[in-house]
């Protein structure tokens, strides 16, 4: 399924695309409990909070950039930079594709321990991903591990 999936994208976008494939990365069994851990969120939706710079898809290379959104932010001021997904349910609920209210429903109804102060949202559309993997993705973890995250929910688009 995968390769088909990799021609599909290599014979109408990108003839050079590549499914990244990462083999390396151990099992990390997760071991604290739910209420007691801090939580963060990482969409490839494009969510950006209106009046910050929109991503970019650069001519169909792609944005390996990242956009902080800072737990107290309201979602009524967030939008969506991102040509490659229907963005329709997400335009009327930006929780589909970043559920920071969800997250926050959870955390006072005692079913996570917190929330990180700092979320992010990146481009998913990313056909060339060194620099995402070499450089962004490693920033982004540096700094979710300085404010001490136990898990990261992962919303791809």
């Amino acid at each position: 399924m995968i390769e088909k999936v990799e021609k599909t994208v290599q014979e109408r976008w990108v003839p050079s695309f590549r499914f990244e494939r990462n083999e390396a990365a151990p099992f990390t069994p997760f071991k604290k409990k739910t209420t007691e851990a801090k939580i963060a969120l990482v969409t490839t939706g494009g969510v950006y909070i209106k009046g910050m710079t929109p991503f970019n898809d650069n001519y169909g290379l792609g944005d390996v950039s990242y956009r902080e959104i800072p737990v107290d932010t309201d979602l009524s001021t967030v939008s969506f930079a991102h040509e490659h997904y229907d963005q329709t349910n997400a335009r009327k609920d930006p929780n589909v594709v970043f559920p920071l209210d969800v997250l926050k429903e959870l955390r006072s109804e005692g079913k996570i321990g917190d929330l990180a102060e700092t979320h992010y949202s990146f481009m998913g559309y990313i056909p060339v991903p060194h620099p995402l993997k070499n450089v962004t993705a490693p920033e982004v973890a540096k700094k979710l591990k300085k404010e001490n995250v136990d898990a990261v929910i992962l919303v791809p688009s």
